[in-house]
């Protein structure tokens, strides 16, 4: 993969860490359901934190090459 290839990638995958991280925020609301608030939380946290591996794991493997 190119270096190219992996900024590119690395900037989409950024942009579903943000909306994890908004999402994330968003369930802070009061709600009626707070097991359902709970499930979304820890949802956006593993996709986000999920993201940010996969972001840091191209990006150091495009510069070894």
């Amino acid at each position: 993969m190119t270096l190219f290839a992996a900024i590119v990638k690395s900037l989409l995958l950024l942009i579903v860490a943000a909306f994890c991280l908004f999402g994330f925020l968003a369930t802070y609301e009061p709600t009626n359901n707070p097991a359902e608030s709970m499930a979304f939380r820890i949802g956006y946290a593993a996709i986000g934190v999920g993201c940010i591996i996969t972001i840091g794991f191209w990006i150091t493997r495009a510069l070894r090459r």
